[in-house]
């Protein structure tokens, strides 16, 4: 997997513009880059866990049991 760019508020403010019609203040850009850098380097690590052999847990509701939701 190719090694990704860290986010710029350039980034950020470019992506505001073109895609949502939104453009943004530098300022609050950087703000923006900044809190989005960390989340993305946690995104990065879970790709890289071993995890192409493991199944996902089951997950049984008793019967006739009602979600709150």
């Amino acid at each position: 997997m190719n090694k990704r760019e860290p986010v710029t508020a350039t980034t950020v403010a470019a992506v505001a513009a073109q895609n949502a019609g939104h453009p943004l203040a530098a300022d609050r850009a950087a703000r923006y880059a900044q809190s989005l850098e960390p989340i993305l380097q946690m995104v990065a690590g879970l790709r890289g866990l071993p995890l192409k052999d493991v199944e996902p847990a089951v997950v049984f509701r008793p019967a006739g049991a009602q979600r709150d939701d």
